[in-house]
């Protein structure tokens, strides 16, 4: 029998990369909101490091609007939706996430990993299986796990790989595919028009995430479905409130009979607390920004394509990103985290992803272009790159 003690220092976090790089660019305590300058503490770095594309997370516009429902509803209904959290802000959103996404129905959960990590419990049974490619989010990979079904990867995009699954599992009671629309670390797209095709031939259920490409993709940025036209070719799209959007929480959306289930069954979201009304109010204004605001998606992807291609000169290893958001790939975790360190120094936010949140052979440093940023920042970070490019060895192959 395992005694106590030696059970909890099992649970001790191995940190000897962060303090050979000297530095730890984990859970630093940032001290304001979401701007062009991001404050962590004594420290006010140029921020290419969020999720909020558009810059919306501080709109005082928004922020207008979900302070007038937070005086009426208050912070929080303290109760799950199903019970007395469902406020009219909530039905609202979920109504107009609906529309948006050219879907049946939806609801709003707390946080997108929560929709994706409960997903297939619902879903999938034991004579299942779920086909899913290798780059999509550790939420999807949790929740398929969760389930009974059996699961298979096929290489990131690879539809002929897809085929032969897919060929191979003729047994199974159903067959889901699941993919990400804008995969968030490498800024890459779904074939989406491709594996719509080969879903049809085989009679497969389309599942996507698309947290990453809503508000991003498409000119009335409805995501990857507005990009290739595949409103009607997807059984499920889950996507977050917290990127783009600018609030909070996640979503699911589809036909409407599976999201009715849902709403009755699921127990992630009937036993969590509902969002705030004032999420509610904030995530529905930001859909209607981001419906007539094209020129903020073109103003990223020009800021993209002028960091990229000055990065790209310079002979980095980037990601073949087709999004505002690429990454650079290094050798190692500790040059990875070097080049955090000094980046960091040198007044640059981006983030370090290291296994396992990605490949054991492709590390890397994430940068984002939001909204918030002007030509000047772009200009600075393509000088600061310049300095550091012979400070650490750059990876020479694509992983």
């Amino acid at each position: 029998m395992l005694e106590k003690t030696a059970f909890i220092d099992g649970f001790s976090m191995d940190k000897t990369p962060l303090v050979k790089a000297g530095f730890n660019p984990y859970y630093l305590p940032v001290k304001g909101g979401l701007g062009r300058k991001i404050k962590i503490g004594c420290d006010e770095l140029i921020c290419f490091g969020s999720n909020d594309y558009l810059g919306l997370a501080n709109s005082r516009e928004i922020k207008k609007q979900a302070g007038k429902i937070l005086q009426q509803f208050g912070l929080s209904m303290c109760a799950t939706a199903i019970v007395a959290g469902h406020t009219s802000m909530n039905r609202m959103l979920e109504e107009k996430i609906a529309r948006f996404l050219k879907q049946d129905d939806a609801i709003a959960y707390p946080s997108c990993y929560q929709c994706n990590a409960s997903l297939f419990q619902l879903l999938a049974n034991p004579a299942d299986i779920i086909i899913a490619d290798k780059n999509i989010h550790s939420s999807l990979i949790h929740g398929a796990l969760l389930s009974k079904a059996r699961l298979k990867f096929f290489p990131h995009n690879d539809t002929m790989r897809l085929k032969r699954i897919l060929s191979a599992s003729a047994k199974h009671r159903m067959r889901f595919i699941v993919l990400e629309g804008l995969y968030s670390t490498d800024g890459d797209l779904a074939l989406l028009d491709e594996i719509s095709k080969v879903a049809k031939q085989f009679d497969a259920f389309v599942i996507i995430d698309d947290a990453h490409g809503v508000g991003v993709l498409g000119k009335e940025g409805r995501g990857i479905l507005e990009k290739y036209n595949a409103y009607k070719d997807v059984g499920l799209i889950s996507g977050s409130l917290g990127k783009a959007i600018g609030a909070y929480g996640g979503f699911l959306a589809g036909n409407g009979k599976i999201i009715d289930y849902f709403r009755y069954n699921c127990g992630a979201y009937i036993y969590s607390t509902a969002l705030p009304a004032h999420i509610c109010a904030a995530a529905a204004s930001s859909l209607d920004i981001i419906l007539k605001r094209n020129d903020l998606r073109l103003k990223i992807y020009g800021y993209k394509e002028k960091l990229y291609g000055a990065l790209s000169d310079m002979g980095y290893n980037l990601t073949k990103s087709l999004s505002p958001l690429f990454s650079i790939l290094f050798n190692d975790t500790h040059q990875t985290l070097k080049m955090a360190r000094l980046l960091f120094e040198n007044k640059i936010y981006a983030v370090a992803f290291i296994p396992p949140s990605v490949p054991r052979k492709a590390p890397r440093i994430r940068l984002l272009t939001s909204a918030y940023l002007l030509d000047e920042d772009i200009d600075t970070a393509i000088k600061v790159f310049s300095k550091l490019k012979d400070k650490i060895p750059i990876q020479k192959t694509m992983v």
